[in-house]
């Protein structure tokens, strides 16, 4: 999830589709396991906010297994897509960090939604982050997301992926000194006969997962780390955060 302070070029429309149809399987290898923590929890129903809800998929999981859900992304070609999957849901082209949370019961933020960041911006407020989420929950209420780790992507490989109407590059940068991940991304989109090429550059920040876990506990969360959601494991040097409101 980009902050106010980054270009909306980053998931522009090719961009936006390319990740809806090409890289959403790992996502949807979690949702099993997280209705599971959901329903463990005593969450059955209610308002879900989903935070860098890209496409949609997820928010289409929630709405059909009895939820309602609310779809927030910076990206307006990724809400543009959400919108069109699933027209009766409430979907908000807004930056993660200054969203007005409403009353709700869980929150999720899913494939490094809280790890993007502007190359040229402050980093942003994640104790501002936790709280805000923390008061927006009710008693019982679950955040749920995953960062990525210090360690990921040192080799500076590059990667190469493909589908029937699209291709992708992507070329890895790796900043010790502020702990953060460029990706360079050159993608190709067929358009009529035609293939439109577009690049664009994410910034991640590499997180050591301890130190969220003592900001989360600072706002009032119980707190447990996970390498998987169910039985989905998730990539190596990515951590979950499974992050509980106390019942009152």
């Amino acid at each position: 999830m980009p902050t106010d302070c980054q270009t909306n070029t980053l998931y522009g429309d090719d961009v936006a589709y390319i990740h809806d149809v090409g890289y959403s399987g790992l996502c949807e290898s979690w949702e099993d396991g997280l209705l599971e923590l959901f329903r463990a929890a005593g969450i059955a129903d209610g308002k879900i906010v989903d935070l860098g809800c890209g496409g949609g998929r997820w928010t289409q999981r929630l709405a059909a297994a009895g939820y309602t859900p609310v779809g927030v992304d910076i990206s307006a070609a990724m809400i543009d897509l959400a919108t069109k999957r699933l027209p009766s849901a409430e979907f908000h082209v807004a930056s993660v960090w200054d969203y007005q949370f409403p009353r709700c019961r869980a929150v999720t933020a899913l494939s490094e939604v809280l790890c993007y960041r502007s190359p040229t911006c402050d980093d942003p407020d994640l104790s501002d982050l936790f709280n805000r989420v923390f008061t927006a929950l009710q008693p019982g209420g679950l955040f749920l997301f995953d960062v990525t780790e210090i360690g990921l992507d040192q080799d500076g490989q590059r990667t190469f992926s493909e589908g029937d109407d699209w291709a992708c590059l992507v070329r890895y940068e790796n900043d010790d000194a502020t702990r953060r991940l460029q990706r360079h991304i050159t993608s190709f989109r067929k358009v009529g006969s035609d293939y439109r090429r577009a690049a664009e550059t994410h910034t991640a920040q590499l997180f050591d997962a301890d130190e969220l876990t003592g900001l989360l506990k600072q706002a009032g969360f119980e707190v447990r780390m996970t390498r998987k959601f169910g039985a989905a494991d998730l990539l190596p040097y990515r951590c979950g955060l499974i992050a509980r409101k106390p019942q009152l």
